[in-house]
């Protein structure tokens, strides 16, 4: 079974300090970190990537176990809320 990675609601994840600072809220962010690449083995729970804006920085954990089998997205690239950073697969 394939299972992806995807970037959480980031409105969720920034708004609250963005809010008490008055700001608009960026509903975008840069990967900073990427730590494994397609065809590399990842368990439940392991840093996949994280994320930054101004507002702060997100930790992507991966969903499940298995095999990268692709990755979509690089160190600098943008990404938006639901974008899918990577797909899993389970079975090999």
């Amino acid at each position: 079974m394939e299972i992806d990675i995807e970037v959480p609601d980031l409105l969720s994840v920034f708004g609250p300090s963005a809010a008490a600072e008055g700001e608009r809220v960026q509903t975008r962010a840069k990967i900073s970190e990427l730590h494994f690449e397609q065809g590399d083995e990842i368990e439940e729970g392991e840093l996949f990537a994280v994320l930054f804006n101004r507002h702060g920085t997100c930790e992507i954990v991966a969903p499940a176990s298995g095999v990268l089998v692709s990755v979509r997205y690089e160190v600098g690239d943008s990404v938006a809320s639901e974008d899918v950073l990577a797909t899993i697969d389970t079975e090999r």
